[in-house]
């Protein structure tokens, strides 16, 4: 698309951002691909960044689910003891 460039971003820098910016990079993709195929501009490099991001969030979710059901299978994990 003319006047945006995207510059790939490394996987490893992907993992560490915080998540609302993870979101907030998908929305954004999201809407630059179909702005870009409404006007008939070549979205294929958004797109790729869009997957990457995109696998990033699924990625969260996944890990957040399992976690939050083993707890659920495991509370004595999560009870504080008092030490007094």
């Amino acid at each position: 698309m003319s006047n945006k460039q995207i510059t790939p971003i490394n996987r490893d820098h992907l993992a560490v951002l915080p998540e609302e910016e993870v979101r907030n990079k998908v929305q954004q993709l999201r809407g630059w691909i179909e702005s870009g195929r409404r006007r008939g501009l070549a979205t294929y490099d958004f797109e790729i960044e869009y997957c990457y991001f995109a696998e990033e969030l699924k990625l969260r979710e996944s890990r957040r689910r399992a976690n939050d059901e083993y707890i659920r299978r495991n509370p004595e994990i999560t009870e504080v003891e008092s030490y007094n």
